[in-house]
Order: structure tokens, then C-alpha cells, then sequence
């Protein structure tokens, strides 16, 4: 059984939600960062905070396509429900994150009320009312002044909030924090990942795959949720992987992890922008080179869990190609595993069986034909493809299942 440290497993996931226009802005961890030193401040117990520390990480999950985090972006945004109630969605059926959802839900609420949760004051959720707080001072800070520049006009702002939209109690105990420079520094200093992990201390979970799956799952539904045309794409390609596995004869453990593998290979796919997923015509060369690091992401982010589940290798590599022609590591035959070979092939296919912006679905025997192409010019594994096709009628009925669920 995988030792895995969820909050660093959590950490790095939530650089796949903070690419916008402007690059990598690690929202997610500058917000939870400042939310837990108001925690610590207002007294709350460790468990409690590693508690407000997963909602914090992936609070704005349900935003999804970079107009919407580009409205996020104005600090009295007018209309954030909607990312708050698919944020709840994403996350009410992930057990290990159960207590994030309802703060997730309510995490711009204002302390007056007119909420569409009908919560007010101290009824919402107090884990809400610290990342509400957290998250608008983050938003107002901007790159283009040095940040001890900026403390005095931010407080001041948050100030006049204070029980209106703010916990009153809350701001003061960030005006109290905000005094020390440190505080300011520790949100954009190089060593944030450091300063964020070092007030949780080692949160290590010793879990199966099956408990890590759902959080898979969270992620494989923000991906899949970028473009109406992919959003069934990574579950496709995860039912498509663990079917192919098990076919060639993999454990029922390594099955899992392919399924895991499938819901996470495209998680760089969020640093690209979606004109360029959506393009109907065919892409440029610039716009294919921004298509060309979604697997660098997806390898990166997955890396520092390498020596303990596959997921980087078996996930990241599926646009190498078995004649070293692929991207983005131009990685050849010897040094692809049977993980990534399947990965490559399911990837494939899934695209090729499902609609996308510039045709419909394509018939078996066209995937047939593209397919086998493509084990002849030395792309893909002629074993993995042999046995796409000579199971063809479960993988139908899997896939006939995957179209039709909800």
C-alpha cells in the first residue's frame, strides 16, 4: 500500500487550476496559505486546519475555462456562485475531502447575508469566512508594485469590509497578522510551497488506490470540463487504459493505476487556452506548440509520486511515439513502458471515437485504418493495438456504457 502525503499530493494538483492568461499565478496556494495563518491565529486545532487547508487548495476548482478565473480576478466580483456550486459538485462525492464541499459552496458568502446559500454571519461555515477573506486579499495584490507597497491600501480596503461583507473578527485578526512583513513576504516568496507545507507539518495518508481514485476523478472532471467537446475525454480514456491493461495482463493494482493514469494524463491541459482546444480548422504551428506542453505539465505535476504510484510515466507520455518522434521528451522505443504504450493507444482511440469541434465520432473501421497506420510508420505498439481490436466487443460495451452514463 502507497505511503502518500495528501497535502503535497494536494499541492501540487492545484497548480494545474492557477494557469490563466497571465501565466502561473498560484492562487491556490497564496490563498491557502494566508487562510492558514488567520486559522492558526483564531485558535483553530491542527485537524481542523488541515481540514480548512483542503478547501483553501482547490477552492475555485469549479472554475474552470480562463474567462471565468478572469472574472474571479475583480475584487467585488458580482456573480461568483456559479464556480462555487460546481466547485461543490466536483467535490461532494471525494470522501477524503468531504469537509471542503459545503466551504467550497459557501466561500463568497458575505457576512450580511443575501447569499444563495441563506447563510448569514456565524452561520456560515467559519473554514468559508477565513478562504472568502483569504482569497480577496490575495486578489487585490498585483505584480506590478513591490507587495510591502501594497499592505497599507490592502488593509485599509478590507478594513471598511469589516461586517459587511468580511467576519468582522476575521479582519481583525488579519490586520494584527499583517503588521509583520513576514506575512506579506512569506505569500510571494520563492519558497511558498515550503512556508504552505511547514504550517501543516507532514500530513502523510497511508491509502489504497481505490481511496485516491475519487480525487482522480475531481481532477479528470475539471479537465474534461474546460471544453464541451473533451468532457467525457479522460474518463474515456481511463475506461479504455484499465480495459487494455487488463487485457494484457496487468494485476488488478496496476489496473487501478492505469484507470488514475487515464483521469490524469491530460492535467496540463489546463494551461492551455481554450480557443486553441476548440479551434474547428486545423492548428497553426504557434498553436501547436502551446498543445505541446499540456504532457510537460502533466509529467511535472505528477513527478514527486513517481517512486510511489507510476502516475507521471504511465500519464505523461502518451504523444511520444515509439520512433522517437513524439513530444515533449522525444523519448523512443526503449524508453517506454508497456504503462505508457497503453496510455498512447487509448489516448488514440478515445479521440478518434468521440466527437469533436471538426467532425463526429469516426466508425471502427476508419479507427482500424488510422490505427494501423500508425503502427506501421514505428507511433504505436502493434501489441497494444492488437489487442484493442481483438477485444473490441467488450471495450464497445464499455464504451456504450461511458456514453450514456451521466
Amino acid at each position: 500500500m502507497p505511503v502518500i502525503d495528501l497535502a503535497r499530493l494536494l499541492v501540487n494538483l492545484s497548480l494545474a487550476l492557477d494557469f490563466s492568461r497571465r501565466g502561473l499565478m498560484r492562487h491556490h496556494q497564496r490563498v491557502a496559505l494566508v487562510a492558514l495563518r488567520i486559522g492558526e491565529a483564531a485558535g483553530m486545532p491542527p485537524e481542523e486546519r488541515f481540514d480548512l487547508f483542503k478547501a483553501a487548495i482547490i477552492h475555485d476548482a469549479g472554475a474552470v475555462t480562463w474567462p471565468e478565473k478572469d472574472a474571479l480576478e475583480v475584487f467585488d466580483v458580482r456573480d461568483p456562485w456559479e464556480h462555487c456550486r460546481r466547485g461543490y459538485q466536483f467535490v461532494s462525492d471525494v470522501d477524503i475531502l468531504a469537509p471542503a464541499a459545503g466551504v467550497i459552496l459557501s466561500h463568497h458568502d458575505r457576512w450580511r447575508g443575501v447569499n444563495p446559500s441563506g447563510k448569514v454571519g456565524a452561520n456560515i461555515p467559519l473554514a468559508a469566512r477565513i478562504i472568502h477573506l483569504a482569497d480577496r486579499v490575495d486578489v487585490l495584490l498585483t505584480d506590478r508594485e513591490y507587495i510591502l507597497d501594497q499592505r497599507e491600501a490592502i488593509v485599509k480596503q478590507v478594513q471598511a469590509l469589516a461586517g459587511k461583507v468580511f467576519d468582522p473578527d476575521l479582519v481583525g485578526i488579519f490586520i494584527r497578522l499583517a503588521r509583520a512583513e513576514s506575512f506579506w513576504l512569506d505569500i510571494v516568496a520563492p519558497c511558498l510551497t515550503e512556508n504552505l507545507l511547514g504550517l501543516l507539518g507532514k500530513q502523510v495518508f497511508i491509502v489504497d488506490l481505490t481511496q485516491l481514485m475519487p480525487v482522480a476523478r475531481l481532477f479528470a472532471r475539471v479537465i474534461d470540463a474546460k471544453s464541451p467537446f473533451t468532457h467525457r475525454h479522460s474518463r474515456g480514456v481511463a475506461t479504455v487504459a484499465r480495459h487494455l491493461a487488463r487485457h494484457m495482463g496487468m494485476g488488478e493494482g496496476e489496473c487501478l493505476l492505469m484507470e488514475m493514469a487515464g483521469l490524469l494524463h491530460d492535467l496540463g491541459k489546463l494551461t492551455v487556452p481554450e480557443e486553441i482546444l476548440e479551434k474547428p480548422g486545423r492548428l497553426t504551428e504557434k498553436e501547436f506548440n502551446r498543445i505541446k506542453q499540456h504532457t510537460y505539465y502533466t509529467y511535472w505535476l505528477l513527478k514527486p509520486f513517481d517512486d510511489q504510484l507510476s502516475l507521471a510515466r504511465w500519464a505523461a507520455y502518451h504523444h511520444e511515439k515509439l520512433n522517437g518522434q513524439g513530444y515533449p521528451f522525444r523519448l523512443a522505443d526503449s524508453q517506454l513502458c508497456l504503462g505508457s504504450r497503453i496510455m498512447a493507444v487509448s489516448d488514440m482511440f478515445t479521440a478518434l471515437r468521440e466527437d469533436r469541434p471538426y467532425r463526429p465520432g469516426l466508425s471502427w473501421a476508419e479507427i482500424e485504418r488510422i490505427v494501423g497506420t500508425q503502427v506501421q510508420e514505428g507511433v504505436l505498439d502493434g501489441r497494444v493495438v492488437g489487442a484493442l481490436f481483438d477485444t473490441r466487443r467488450d471495450l464497445e460495451e464499455a464504451w456504450y456504457k461511458l456514453t450514456y452514463s451521466q
